[in-house]
């Protein structure tokens, strides 16, 4: 069974490879011209280094790209989700509110603990996905240390798609020290890691990670075979491979979401590829750029052939002897080149253009400038701007943080820490993700100020008309702009506390009343006691 699960893995990752093949040139040249994290410089053939890139165009671009979707997405400072029941109507009992409550404040403590890293992965992943179309991302339960999340890089990742065109299927070959593969893998270690690390313990091992559905599962086993993904470890340096160890997830613990998917492809579209021969035209403009501002400020000297100091020419200070005639004509100078730079560093500014188009500059600058504007215009900007970037920000929700949220939830039922479920979630007990991210407030801007303005026109019109309040449920209205703003449900009373609170000031309002007519009553009782006597 072992050799078999084996020569399947290496047969799959082989086939996985050819897919990728097509993709493979296009990141390359992309990470050569736009990552941060590539050398500017190389060395040639002759060990000199050679600059390679000529223009940071693309490389600012895509770190505010970055920057611009963290900031809408999954902003550091504020609660961008909660979590909900399914199930309509189960959210309006109490015990399940506060419990649900429970659950999301607990992803985020977690999230956001010192060394999970989420917060600098993400600003990675982010870069990367604006990079390739597409960005690993890892959930790991980092045991005696909480959760811990990793960007994956592309250059590691072989996958695959389910037939609703999401990821279901990892295949990561990566390297590392045999000193950290045996701290990792401890006693599952095989023996020839074991023999190697006594004789070359710095020196590096290559192991392919495997995750996929598992085919063969047994649900009723309450081991790794029930488990409804399937997890091993192969060392790849060992002839024809061995498998290290074999386990499960009840979870996928790898994301991959895409900035632009493609149908029946486990592979997307991203701004750098969708710009890629833009950023080569603007590299190799700019190199020619460079060059011919140098020739211009110091350009080849033109000479006679009886100036024997020419090679003095062009020496700041220099005194050349012979460097003219007998009249006066100089017979040294400057070699001329066209005087067409203006005409080219405006092509430049054109191209520059596209590639900032690409990486939706000016869709993220007229999000920032909004606090020049109006209230009114504000909303208006933010309402279009959001219309434009929903599709992208529900793709890149759904593929990453929906699984994110499983994965951390799976992690922490782990621990103990949610077996206090309300019975009423006991029996429909899924949940569901509900995105309340800036993206997601500028989309719902509209219909706030619907709100707002319908209030305010039945409060003007019941000056004419008192009965025109009748139509406007004022505990509805609160609930939305209070769920708007992103405010915990504890402030808000429940309905039975709503119902209780009411039927109190009912009691109180009846004993009031009573008060106030005990005086009248005892006067009347006593003008018929006089009228009797």
């Amino acid at each position: 069974m072992t050799e078999e699960r084996v020569k399947y893995a290496l047969k799959r990752l082989s086939a996985l490879k050819d897919k990728r093949k097509f993709w493979e040139p296009y990141w390359d040249k992309a990470a050569e011209l736009c990552s941060i994290n590539s050398r500017i410089y190389i060395k040639d053939d002759k060990g000199r280094f050679v600059q390679k890139v000529f223009d940071t165009t693309a490389r600012s671009d895509l770190t505010r790209f970055a920057a611009a979707l963290k900031s809408i997405l999954v902003p550091s400072n504020q609660r961008y989700h909660r979590i909900k029941a399914s199930r309509p109507g189960l959210d309006d009992n109490d015990a399940v509110r506060r419990f649900l409550e429970y659950v999301n404040n607990l992803l985020f403590k977690f999230r956001y603990a010192a060394g999970s890293s989420f917060s600098s992965e993400a600003d990675m992943m982010l870069t990367q996905l604006g990079l390739y179309g597409q960005s690993p991302w890892l959930v790991e339960d980092n045991v005696g240390r909480g959760i811990s999340y990793r960007t994956i890089l592309m250059a590691e990742i072989y996958c695959d798609v389910n037939r609703f065109n999401r990821v279901d299927t990892v295949y990561r070959e990566y390297e590392m020290s045999l000193r950290q593969a045996i701290k990792e893998f401890g006693s599952r270690a095989t023996a020839k890691m074991k023999e190697r690390f006594e004789k070359q313990p710095d020196s590096n091992v290559r192991l392919l990670h495997v995750v996929e559905p598992r085919e063969d599962r047994k649900p009723l086993r309450q081991d790794y075979s029930g488990m409804p993904f399937v997890s091993y470890h192969i060392n790849l340096d060992d002839e024809g491979g061995e498998l290290i160890y074999e386990s499960g997830y009840r979870t996928q613990p790898y994301m991959v979401p895409h900035y632009l998917g493609i149908p029946g492809s486990a592979y997307g579209d991203s701004p750098a590829l969708q710009a890629f021969f833009d950023i080569l035209t603007i590299n190799e403009m700019s190199k020619t750029v460079l060059r011919t501002g140098q020739l211009q400020g110091n350009p080849p000297i033109l000479s006679a052939a009886n100036i024997a100091n020419a090679a003095r020419a062009g020496t700041a200070g220099a005194l050349i002897p012979g460097a003219i005639d007998i009249q006066g004509r100089p017979l040294l100078a400057p070699m001329q080149y066209g005087n067409n730079l203006s005409i080219t560093l405006e092509l430049q500014n054109q191209v520059r253009e596209a590639i900032h188009n690409a990486f939706l500059q000016p869709l993220f600058l007229s999000l920032a400038q909004t606090k020049e504007m109006t209230a009114e215009e504000a909303r208006l900007r933010e309402q279009e701007k959001a219309m434009l970037l929903a599709p992208m920000g529900e793709r890149i929700n759904s593929e990453w943080m929906v699984g994110n949220c499983e994965r951390e939830i799976d992690i922490i039922r782990s621990y103990g820490l949610l077996d206090e479920v309300p019975d009423e979630l006991m029996e429909d007990g899924s949940l569901q993700i509900e995105f309340e991210s800036p993206l997601v407030h500028m989309q719902q801007a509209g219909e706030i100020k619907g709100v707002f303005e319908t209030v305010e026109s039945a409060m003007s019109l019941s000056q004419v008309d008192p009965t025109v309040l009748d139509r406007i449920d004022m505990g509805e209205a609160l609930t939305i702009i209070a769920n708007y703003k992103g405010v915990p449900s504890r402030i808000l009373r429940t309905p039975e506390q709503i119902q209780a609170l009411g039927e109190a000031r009912a009691q109180q309002q009846q004993a009031e009343q009573l008060l106030q007519a005990a005086p009248v009553l005892s006067q009347s009782m006593k003008n018929l006691k006089e009228a009797g006597a």
